[in-house]
């Protein structure tokens, strides 16, 4: 492979590398702000400018291609010069106030002016000001952090193939809009705030929440359709404050869509049953077990798994079906129009699939057959991660209930079990592709839910008793 040296280093590259890129490899910050790896490039922010030997000039780091033999400093007196000076630039209009910020902490003007800017300003007129800009139900705007450096325009054309991020006006007076003010209208509009360098675009959802400093981060995989797209989940005291998309080249890059990455909110529903309930009462584990076992005697009964399981769970119901009274193999079910893996496929030709569970290809290795009547039989267990969409029950007189629901979907089920989510379990799935992925447990689950094996251990000892009395 070629080389050339950065700051003294010898450093291998591939042929149209940018020296942005082969810098972080080698350790080496070039700052940035208009460039994104994801994004085309535009060279307007100048805060890469490096000096090339045999270059006259600086060039911009981030639309130099690396070439053989080639010298770089990134730390030249005139390069830091020129660093010090696109700071005092930036920092002629932005407001003073870190302290309210959310993106406080993970700032890139915030770390690149400690790093390379100067503790005195020369300028003394006043700021320019604009009132925020509410842009929809995700994104709200604060114009006055905004240093133009046009990544939510380019991500909108590029990436979420939609044009509803212009620059208007010229010089000092920019701004940076959607056409004609208009709420944004894209199914990613959370990747704005998450490309933004400093705190122009902010999440609703996120802010005034939690500082970004306090947030413990799990690396864990989505559950909100089958590509299984790989985020963090972030949480503090064991609540889940916020979801980031987690990069990965070959699923989905540097991006997570709205429903993903907002899908954990239901884990925190309060309206989630947390305690067992028999009969529309609340009550414990014993007699809930025993409720159930009463409901199903001598009746037929299927078992219905969701796709939205993991692969341990899955297969420890389908060992365990004749012990919960199955009369027929388990079932699953998930995403209604979605009954098997061939049906699956791309939504929008983005991110988003079709099946809006995580594991419908894993259930599918395990042997599971999609559910398509429920006619003849007089019980179901259903058995849920929490993403799955029911089935139609109408057929069946007695439902029980193993996962995570809510009051009103469970209203009528004759015991409900409390399971966890996918927040709250480790497990394995396979995305549309068959690749093997990883939940990790981000938050401590209640402790009057249980995992799927202890149930069935705990249902399983109830039976043997029973049988033996």
């Amino acid at each position: 492979m070629p080389n050339c040296v950065i700051d003294g280093k010898t450093v291998e590259f591939k042929d149209g590398e940018n020296l942005v890129e082969v810098a972080k490899r080698a350790g080496i910050e070039i700052p940035v702000f208009c460039y994104h790896p994801g994004l085309s490039v535009v060279a307007q922010c100048r805060m890469c400018m490096i000096e090339v030997e045999k270059m006259p000039k600086l060039q911009a780091g981030c639309a130099t291609a690396a070439k053989e033999g080639m010298v770089v400093h990134t730390k030249s007196p005139r390069a830091l010069k020129n660093k010090q000076a696109v700071m005092e630039f930036l920092l002629v209009n932005h407001p003073l106030d870190c302290p309210i910020c959310d993106k406080s902490g993970e700032c890139d003007l915030q770390d690149f002016s400690y790093k390379h800017g100067s503790a005195y300003q020369r300028h003394t007129e006043d700021r320019r000001t604009y009132v925020d800009l509410d842009m929809g139900p995700v994104i709200k705007k604060n114009m006055n952090r905004c240093i133009h450096c046009t990544r939510c325009i380019r991500f909108g054309d590029e990436i979420a193939g939609i044009r509803e991020m212009v620059a208007v006006k010229r010089g000092n007076n920019t701004e940076i809009t959607t056409l004609d003010g208009r709420s944004l209208e894209t199914d990613y509009a959370s990747n704005y705030a998450d490309i933004c360098p400093t705190g122009s675009l902010t999440l609703k959802d996120f802010r005034f929440h939690k500082r970004a400093w306090m947030l413990k981060k799990i690396p864990s995989v989505c559950e909100g359709c089958s590509r299984g797209c790989n985020l963090e989940l972030h949480q503090d005291g064991n609540v889940i404050y916020r979801c980031v998309p987690r990069t990965n080249m070959e699923i989905n890059k540097y991006w997570l869509c709205d429903e993903g990455r907002f899908n954990y909110h239901y884990t925190q529903d309060p309206d989630r049953v947390l305690e067992p309930v028999a009969d529309g009462a609340l009550t414990d584990w014993k007699t809930a077990i025993e409720r159930a076992k009463q409901a199903i005697s001598g009746k037929k009964v299927a078992i219905l798994v969701g796709s939205d399981f993991t692969q341990e769970e899955a297969k420890a119901v389908l060992e365990m079906s004749s012990v919960l009274g199955a009369q027929s193999a388990p079932l699953h079910f998930g995403t209604r129009g979605i009954t098997t893996a061939k049906e699956d496929g791309p939504e929008d030709g983005i991110l988003k699939n079709k099946s809006k569970t995580s594991n419908l290809w894993g259930v599918e290795k395990l042997g599971f057959k999609p559910v398509t009547s429920l006619k003849g039989y007089d019980a179901v267990w259903i058995f849920r991660g929490g993403r799955a969409q029911l089935p139609n029950l109408n057929d069946v007189s007695t439902v029980l209930g193993f996962g995570v629901f809510t009051k009103e979907e469970t209203a009528k089920f004759t015991t409900v079990l409390p399971g966890r989510a996918f927040t709250e379990k480790d497990g394995t799935i396979f995305n549309f592709e068959g690749r093997e992925q990883k939940l990790k447990k981000a938050v401590e689950p209640v402790q009057t839910t249980k995992s799927v094996f202890d149930f069935l251990t705990l249902f399983s000892k109830a039976k043997s008793e029973s049988g033996a009395a």
